[in-house]
């Protein structure tokens, strides 16, 4: 690449990355052709992206790689969960670098995924793998109880259940089998795996992601993210960096996922490994072969690193080392998690109270009042605290005073009143 002239770097998109969060960090120094789905999400975002580079809807994907050939591009990168393997496929075309089609294929299948780990002496969760009422008593009977339910193909812990004993999962079995589509794709199976009950971590979570990036095979360590507890059954409620463990443990989690990256043929991109913190050690959730969400802003508010950035520097093939440093203080994401049933959004109080505390840098809401939430298992952000804590202790501290400020108040399906919750009380249902 000459220094005259700005690299081409094709961003295949949709729904999981914020438009802006993506093409703001690449728009100055990369010339973006943006590659999107014909949904309606894209047909939302589309303006945004266009005001940042060019953007081609994909009809079918060999005549969408023989339009971006006259585009002579020098990398091909998504950082959505559901494009993996769409842009894998046209990296092949394109002889661009990402992952392979197989590896991508690995970092969306939960099943195939378990299967490669435990193959490589990486991972031992007991999994079964169901695609109709009939392999149930099978998987049963070989995983026990408690378990987890969940698609093979799945984000943000969507139809994702903890169920307690053979009945129970049976009912919520017939339950999923019974959706069009449980996960990202229309079909696709069940997986039934061990359930990992997690150590005592209080008031934090017994859970931790690993970003890593991997250039030309070799896993490069960014960083440990520390999580809020989780409301049940599996949502998100926040993130912060760094970790609240000691350097001991958090090098026995970066050793975890570099081994597990290496097991599942990654060559090259930034993972997000998520970790189960138990009695007998941390033990792997799974691989995302992408950048996590919320991590780009942790990693900048901490230590001033696009992570975005430096993922098309390794699509492109010119990484330099990632620029780590101290973190100073503790950066939070706090996010109130949408309820489980559906519900109207009736008024939001508090936002400004929040806003208002030592250390906040921002209160977002991304609900008003008149939006229906359609429920669900599945993470859902009602809004996001940003801000920054002396250390783990005050962030504890701050977490529970946020939560109590802010209020929501929702009407349920089939409830006659209106009901007002705290932050904190969101946790619960």
């Amino acid at each position: 690449m000459s220094a005259e002239k700005k690299p081409t770097l094709i961003v295949v998109h949709d729904a999981g990355a914020p438009p802006s969060e993506v093409a703001v960090p690449l728009a100055t120094w990369v010339n973006c052709v943006f590659v999107v789905l014909a949904n309606e999400h894209t047909r939302k975002i589309t303006p945004i992206l266009a005001a940042f580079g060019e953007v081609l809807e994909v009809d079918n994907v060999e005549h969408t790689a023989e339009v971006l050939r006259r585009y002579e591009p020098d990398g091909i990168i998504t950082y959505c969960e559901e494009m993996q393997r769409l842009t894998a496929h046209l990296a092949e075309l394109l002889e661009l670098r990402y992952h392979s089609r197989p590896v991508a294929e690995l970092l969306t299948d939960k099943w195939q995924q378990r299967a490669v780990l435990r193959a490589a002496g990486v991972d031992s969760v007991r999994t079964a793998l169901i695609h109709s009422e009939p392999d149930w008593e099978p998987a049963a009977e070989y995983v026990g109880f408690p378990a987890v339910l969940k698609p093979v193909h799945g984000v943000a812990s969507g139809n994702t259940f903890l169920v307690a004993d053979e009945a129970a999962g049976l009912a919520r079995l017939r339950e999923v089998l019974a959706l069009d589509k449980p996960g990202l794709v229309e079909g696709g199976g069940l997986v039934l795996e061990e359930f990992l009950q997690g150590r005592p971590c209080a008031p934090f979570g017994d859970y931790v992601s690993v970003e890593t990036a991997v250039v030309d095979g070799e896993p490069i360590d960014l960083g440990v993210t520390g999580k809020l507890p989780m409301a049940p059954p599996f949502r998100e409620t926040g993130r912060f960096w760094p970790s609240p463990f000691g350097e001991a443990e958090n090098e026995e989690f970066r050793a975890l996922a570099r081994s597990a990256v290496r097991a599942l043929g990654v060559r090259h991109g930034i993972t997000h490994t998520e970790l189960k913190l138990t009695s007998r050690g941390p033990r792997l959730i799974e691989v995302n072969g992408r950048l996590g969400g919320g991590i780009q802003d942790l990693a900048l508010s901490a230590m001033g690193l696009d992570l975005v950035e430096y993922g098309a520097r390794i699509a492109l093939g010119d990484p330099p080392p990632p620029r780590l440093v101290a973190v100073d203080g503790v950066h939070y994401q706090i996010l109130p998690p949408a309820p489980q049933a559906s519900c109207e959004v009736v008024s939001i109080e508090g936002a400004k109270a929040v806003r208002a505390l030592d250390g906040v840098k921002n209160c977002r809401i991304y609900v008003k009042p008149g939006e229906v939430l359609e429920g669900g298992t599945a993470t859902k952000e009602l809004g996001r605290i940003n801000g920054v804590c002396a250390d783990h202790t005050a962030l504890a501290r701050f977490a529970e005073e946020a939560g109590s400020l802010l209020r929501m108040r929702f009407v349920f399906e089939g409830e006659a009143e209106s009901r007002c919750l705290t932050g904190n009380e969101l946790a619960s249902l």
